[in-house]
């Protein structure tokens, strides 16, 4: 039993999870067929806890192939074997969240591991030495879990006639999160918007670079396939009517900049009017996914913060952002940004999220000026009017709006949206380059 578990440990380190399974099979019929025979206690506890680390093993390799239904499977007989295996309980949660999408079944999974790791009676549990950060994470899936359906009814398991606010118990548990590790910055962003922090003004780059790193190797398949996203193919048609509708014909940039580039959808659909395409994302996990869906696309890939790299790329003939200023709430840093990083008569096209109908007529109502809001996806909407303003001010003409309804969806509801494209004006004193004359 020992050596079959052992040899699947060996084979799953070097990726070759088909024949580690194998064995880590083998390990548990073995236990299986033994159990019986066992009498000495000493032995048959051992025995438990190497058929039990091999079913989590085999889940984990499960987990891995994108086979969730066996994955459950394994943790679960792991669990069973091992009630204390809180590691089993969190993996769990994780298949459960991430890939059934079943969120009240990982909230229970995840209430396990919190509820074991912070049993300091029982000695049975192996915990970690320093459990801080775990923590951290679990209240912070906890509170993913709540505000995952928007029809969902929470209440306090001691009180279960007691309706709570679902979103007052997420906010609690990313605070939590927050106790446990201060720089949990997914946490952090995630409080913000349940809590509706206007004084927040900008997704951090580590919670945005985290997210993608995550999501990098199911995002294409999840944004399109799963989720209808089509902002990238309607960006280009937005751009060619804006073209059309000031008479321009149709020509080559010298250099063009995808920026929050992600697998390459938007480049793609501007690869045929780009001398130099750039593709900028702070995930360089989710580069390497765009190399591998689409390789030579790019002509450079460039892993940082969008800002920076319109400065270092500078004069930049156009700039394509498909729902990827959507993490900005405050736009002036990005405008003045591509306000001196692009060529006169430079273009910047992008789409960002509009809030829903009612939401925005009650902002109508109670604050017309509004600007943006931080939602509860943890992404920023803003009203179409702000940023015509904002662009006005950094010296761009605004060549189209229209409005992007039904981009994307969400929990079944059309996001709506709005696509820009802007040109950048001549400013009296500068040359056509963009320098100061003399």
């Amino acid at each position: 039993m020992s050596l079959h578990s052992n040899l699947g440990t060996a084979l799953s380190s070097q990726g070759m999870n088909k024949d580690a399974s194998v064995h880590y099979k083998k390990a548990i019929t073995t236990y299986l067929a033994q159990i019986e025979d066992i009498v000495d206690n000493d032995m048959l506890s051992s025995a438990k806890d190497i058929a039990s680390q091999s079913a989590f093993y085999l889940g984990m390799v499960y987990q891995d192939s994108q086979q969730p239904q066996l994955a459950i499977q394994g943790y679960k007989f792991a669990i069973d074997l091992n009630p204390n295996h809180w590691s089993a309980f969190a993996n769990m949660a994780s298949v459960l969240f991430d890939q059934l999408k079943l969120p009240e079944d990982a909230l229970w999974a995840y209430n396990q591991v919190y509820a074991l790791l912070t049993d300091m009676d029982n000695d049975d549990i192996e915990r970690p030495a320093h459990p801080e950060p775990i923590l951290s994470q679990i209240q912070y899936r906890i509170g993913l879990c709540l505000t995952a359906d928007d029809e969902r009814k929470c209440a306090m398991e001691d009180a279960p006639d007691q309706e709570i606010d679902c979103q007052q118990m997420a906010a609690h548990a990313f605070s939590l999160a927050l106790q446990y590790d201060e720089n949990n910055e997914a946490a952090k962003h995630m409080l913000a918007s349940v809590t509706a922090d206007a004084t927040v003004e900008r997704a951090s780059n580590s919670y945005i670079k985290s997210l993608f790193d995550e999501y990098a190797s199911n995002f294409e398949h999840s944004l399109v396939d799963e989720l209808g996203y089509s902002g990238y193919e309607r960006l280009r048609r937005g751009f060619d009517r804006a073209l059309k509708s000031t008479g321009a014909d149709e020509q080559k940039y010298r250099l063009v900049v995808d920026a929050g580039c992600g697998t390459g959808l938007v480049g793609e659909q501007f690869r045929n009017i780009s001398d130099t395409l750039i593709g900028v994302d702070l995930s360089a996990v989710i580069l390497q996914e765009a190399e591998t869906a689409r390789p030579g696309l790019y002509d450079e890939t460039i892993a940082g913060d969008v800002i920076e790299a319109f400065e270092a790329k500078k004069p930049i003939s156009l700039i394509v952002a498909a729902d990827s200023y959507i993490y900005f709430g405050d736009l002036t840093p990005l405008f003045d940004a591509m306000s001196q990083s692009l060529e006169i008569g430079g273009y910047s096209a992008f789409t960002l999220e509009n809030v829903g109908i009612e939401v925005e007529q009650a902002l109508a109502e109670s604050k017309p000026d509004w600007r943006w809001q931080l939602t509860a996806s943890g992404r920023f909407a803003h009203r179409a009017e702000y940023v015509k303003d904002a662009g006005t001010a950094h010296g761009f003409d605004i060549v189209h709006y229209e409005p992007m309804d039904g981009f994307r969806f969400e929990k079944g509801i059309e996001v709506r949206g709005h696509l820009f494209v802007m040109k950048k004006l001549a400013v009296e004193g500068t040359s056509p380059d963009g320098k100061d004359e003399l």
